[in-house]
């Protein structure tokens, strides 16, 4: 003769009383009520500020890509260097710009950038 275990847990009517109210717990947990729903942020919250945004200088500059503008940068502590010509590109720490005299391209460092000059 064959024994064939059971665990008591797989019996029928073991957890039978409980089994009802557990779908149910769980149904709610997972499928809730549409009524109960309430956005993560709430709505009367501002909208976040991400760096594309134009509060960033780096947002704000890529409004003007195509502009003349003559960037001023502080190298060591008191040393101003200019750049004059077309802004071409804004990236995340660099910005590029078209020269007027040469025609060169130039990729300037972002956080050496103290005055820009936009020309209309």
């Amino acid at each position: 003769m064959l024994n064939h275990y059971t665990p008591y847990y797989n019996m029928p009517t073991c957890y039978s009383q409980y089994q009802s109210e557990a779908d149910e717990d769980m149904r709610r947990v997972v499928f809730p009520d549409a009524s109960s729903l309430e956005p993560i942020t709430p709505i009367t919250e501002p909208q976040a500020i991400t760096l594309e945004s134009t509060e960033y200088l780096n947002g704000y500059l890529r409004t003007k890509i195509g502009e003349k503008v003559k960037v001023d940068f502080l190298i060591g502590t008191g040393t101003l260097v200019d750049k004059f010509g077309t802004l071409l590109s804004v990236g995340a720490n660099y910005i590029t710009i078209r020269q007027a005299e040469t025609d060169d391209i130039v990729v300037c460092d972002f956080y050496t950038i103290k005055f820009i000059t936009f020309y209309y």
